[in-house]
């Protein structure tokens, strides 16, 4: 018995077991279980029909003595045992209810809050559920019970962005991770965590092959059969389930976000990133696409999708609608910049309501609402699509400046800003926080109690920028730190996507975290960088730390897809997605420039260099596996020979199969924001970072370069283009003592750019 090991466990109120479970489908039913005390380190079991030697080790991890590596090892010796699956088990005593667990992109705070069961897409109406302070509502997700009885969460590794699960117990200040790998040749590992009835002990385990007890998660429900099953073992079969146990000081909750930032990769190592089309040949295509597909000619603006249905042609900000243009204005043709001022014309002729808020969606010229129980109420709209859209207006606004375009920026418009955000701090003023729906004619908040519009003090600093008004910034700075105060501090950021209710979810971290930073470039004040901080290391939480195994026969398993960088919606919505909705990532740019961490750096690097695989294109179109019928999840993996068109992209990265087995790598068709997404990266992520100084050289784009000559004298940087795409690569040079200037908003608007055909190089000299 390692020495080592039981003073960890000791140490923090914990002890380890070995279980081995029978199953009849999905349902156990017998169970041989035995802590590691009561074993040497080679055992022999006997279990049924069969005996097996268990044999097991622990090492110290050399980079880290908080840390200890296990590996338990079962091996048939004797018989056969159908229809099972081992496991390893974390016992924690001295537990609380009030203990932090998190699982990344799929449990926060145990998603421990009250649920509702409701079918998709979801929408609180009743009066007792809805209301300005209500408590966190969600919908029917995996989660420890905030009530009496079972309280249990069981998930696939595809279920999380890493195969991790963590806590903090406050009481204790201590902070604990599990982390894993996503499978064995089983396929994938299962995670779980179960409390007894008195909430004063949990059991977490890894289990290989993973099964889900009895139930599994579908779209908003709980209670799907569980198509899980055990393995078959036989004589000489042999199963080693590796893992890394963490046990560490934790002041707080922020530490533990902290802590995982940097322990992500601690298994799976640095990402490898694979070249396959540079971002401004994926531009070309969606640029054209835009053009062709997206242009609503009959009322002038960007379509947010090609759907011919209420949600596919206007929606603000969210999924794109007034954000669409802002790449196409910047980057675009004269085509595009024509259409993309008719795009902002019509946000305020048409979109803008006599409040000075926005509509949330417009069809056929008509307004509608957002509750998706009655959208004829035109009124009742997510807050956050309005903080999306006065955001990206601004930006919209300074970029024309910017090029010259002063002369063509309407006084109307300039009013219709001045109206919105005159709305927003009448909003605030009222009631102290910006709510999750609101009443856009009568200006209340119908339901609250969300960081839904997390975006919102970065529409207000940047819009009092623009006109010059303190009165906006002061609103800015005090609902930055009431978002700040009552969840990035808290680990919960929600409710930002529209048919959630109030799960936790990627949207509204990443909406914070722009926000910190742009309060930071506009006031220079430093408190912000630290919050910035702590929302990008939840942010990561959210994101693929590696590539996932796609099944072979999957059309992401035969294309190679690669997940690493794929962000996560939320709880609810179990997939990642192609980018964050919608945003370019360039805060964890900025962030990385105020920090020096290169972590944000990297993290950006995988998020944007991954985006434009999921590009469908004519060389190498996405098949359609399944298709959505009346809003109902029916999944079909059979495919159907179709393949979405080129510049389409799609919202999936399945690794996990809350829409079926079938459907892990594999999308439905449609168009939709992660397109606007992808547009985003071009325009405001370097494809290129240098530091002359350092002769550090950071490759976001897909292209290779390296430094061939580094002296006093000057710096040789070679880049070479390895795709059969040309590459109008963007390069962002500076020194290290240049990181303390802010770049503001559209930075990359001049800088240095290298043309490179397919399969050639090119040099810097600096």
């Amino acid at each position: 018995m390692s020495n080592l090991y039981l003073e960890k466990l000791v140490k923090n109120n914990s002890s380890l077991s070995i279980s081995i479970t029978k199953y009849d489908g999905s349902h156990p039913i017998q169970c041989y279980e035995s802590t590691l005390c009561e074993l040497d380190e080679t055992h022999k079991v006997c279990f049924l029909d069969s005996c097996w030697n268990i044999s097991y080790m622990f090492t110290e991890v050399s980079n880290n003595k908080e840390a200890i590596d296990g590996e338990i090892t079962f091996k048939l010796i004797k018989g056969h045992l159908e229809q099972s699956n081992m496991s390893v088990n974390i016992a924690v005593d001295n537990w609380s209810k009030e203990n932090y667990v998190l699982i990344p992109a799929a449990v926060y705070n145990g998603n421990r809050f009250k649920s509702v069961e409701q079918a998709y897409p979801p929408m609180l109406t009743k009066e007792e559920d809805i209301g300005v302070n209500i408590p966190i509502t969600i919908t029917d997700v995996p989660r420890l019970n905030i009530g009496s009885g079972m309280s249990r969460i069981d998930l696939r590794a595809g279920d999380m962005a890493t195969p991790a699960i963590g806590f903090h117990a406050a009481s204790m200040k201590r902070g604990f991770f599990l982390l894993s790998n996503q499978e064995t040749f089983l396929g994938d590992s299962g995670i779980s965590i179960e409390e007894n009835e008195d909430r004063t002990k949990a059991v977490i385990s890894l289990s290989a092959p993973a099964v889900r007890k009895d139930y599994k998660y579908g779209m908003c429900t709980t209670k799907k059969i569980s198509d899980d099953r055990g393995y078959d073992f036989h004589e000489n079969d042999e199963i080693t389930l590796r893992f890394r146990l963490y046990f560490f000081d934790c002041a707080d909750i922020l530490e533990l976000f902290k802590y995982f930032i940097n322990i992500r990769k601690d298994l799976t190592g640095k990402v490898s990133l694979h070249n396959e089309i540079p971002f401004s040949s994926a531009w070309d295509i969606q640029h054209r696409k835009y053009n062709k597909d997206n242009w609503q000619k009959e009322f002038e603006f960007y379509r947010v999708s090609t759907a011919d249905c209420i949600f596919g042609q206007w929606q603000t900000g969210w999924v794109g609608g007034g954000m669409n243009s802002f790449p196409l204005l910047f980057e675009g043709n004269e085509l595009s910049t024509e259409r993309s001022i008719k795009n902002l014309d019509f946000a305020f002729r048409k979109a803008q309501a006599p409040s000075g808020l926005f509509y949330g969606i417009v069809y056929e010229g008509k307004p509608y609402g957002d509750g998706f129980n009655n959208q004829e109420n035109q009124s009742t709209v997510l807050f956050r699509k309005n903080a999306d859209v006065v955001y990206f207006i601004t930006k919209q606004l300074m970029l024309m400046d910017r090029k010259g375009f002063e002369s063509r920026i309407s006084d109307s418009w300039k009013d219709g800003l001045k109206k919105a955000c005159d709305a927003f701090v009448r909003l605030w003023n009222n009631y102290g926080q910006f709510g999750q729906f609101v009443d856009i004619e009568k200006e209340e908040i119908v339901i609250g109690g969300t960081a839904s519009a997390g975006i919102a003090p970065a529409a207000l600093a940047l819009a009092g920028q623009y006109l010059k008004n303190d009165i906006y910034l002061k609103a800015a700075k005090e609902s930055a730190q009431y978002f700040y105060d009552n969840f990035t501090k808290i680990g919960i950021t929600n409710g930002a996507p529209g048919e959630i209710c109030q799960c936790p979810d990627s949207e509204a971290a990443f909406a914070l975290l722009e926000s910190y930073i742009v309060l930071y470039e506009t006031t220079g004040e430093k408190k912000w960088i630290s919050m910035a901080e702590a929302a990008a290391n939840q942010c990561a939480t959210w994101c693929m730390s590696y590539d996932y195994r796609f099944p072979e026969g999957s059309p992401f398993g035969k294309l190679e897809r690669h997940s690493a960088g794929a962000v996560w919606a939320n709880v609810q919505n179990k997939h990642a997605a192609p980018g964050i909705c919608t945003l370019s990532g360039d805060s964890l740019f900025k962030l990385f420039r105020a920090t020096g961490n290169y972590l944000y750096l990297e993290l950006l690097q995988e998020i944007a260099h991954n985006i434009s695989q999921h590009l469908s294109r004519e060389d190498k179109p996405l098949r359609i596996s399944w298709y959505f019928d009346n809003d109902e999840y029916n999944g079909d993996a059979s495919g159907n020979g179709k393949y979405i068109p080129s510049g389409w992209m799609n919202e999936r990265v399945n690794t996990s199969d809350w829409e079926g087995k079938g459907n892990i790598g594999a999308i439905p068709g449609g168009s939709c924001w992660c397109e606007v997404s992808n547009m985003l990266t071009y325009v405001e992520v370097p494809g290129v970072y240098i530091q002359k100084d350092t002769g550090f050289v950071c490759v976001i784009d897909h292209i290779e370069a390296k430094v061939v000559e580094n002296s006093e004298q000057r710096l040789v940087v070679e880049l070479k283009n390895p795709t059969k795409f040309s590459a109008e690569v963007k390069v962002l040079v500076e020194n290290t003592w240049d990181m303390e200037k802010v770049l503001g908003q559209n930075a990359m608007i001049n800088c240095q750019r290298i043309i490179l055909k397919p399969y050639s190089s090119g040099t810097l000299v600096f």
